[in-house]
């Protein structure tokens, strides 16, 4: 079964860029343009990772990250990023799930692989 993915991406280009990309990698890919939406698709999905713009229009997606660590705390956020807030790692300090953070622009071959890498680590802790 193909690992499920949920991607935050407020930029409709980009989002559709990434989607592709992970699915043609062989993810189940969800992709959602707002908090509230994301929110509600974490609902929907028990396992998984989280791909998280850090900001929505003028909003951050740091409430995603920290309701993700409540409702499902072993489920890995990767956040992507053009900002520059937070370039000293102060990040990962901000919610227990955030794992990885890739700056934008990202290459497309390193986001599937940073996929690829969470995926595994996801398998390996399984294994455990």
């Amino acid at each position: 079964m193909p690992t499920k993915v949920l991607l935050l991406e407020d930029d409709a280009g980009v989002r559709f860029t990434f989607t592709m990309a992970l699915q043609n990698a062989g993810y189940d890919v969800k992709s959602v343009a707002s908090c509230a939406e994301a929110i509600a698709a974490l609902s929907d999905i028990e396992t998984g990772i989280l791909i998280l713009d850090l900001k929505i229009g003028e909003d951050m997606s740091l409430p995603v990250a920290d309701y993700a660590a409540l409702m499902r705390p072993d489920m890995p956020v990767v956040y992507i990023t053009g900002s520059r807030l937070f370039t000293g790692g102060e990040l990962f300090g901000l919610s227990r799930n955030i794992r990885w953070v890739l700056h934008k622009p990202v290459n497309l071959p390193d986001l599937v692989s940073m996929i690829d890498y969470v995926a595994g680590q996801m398998v390996t802790a399984e294994a455990c």
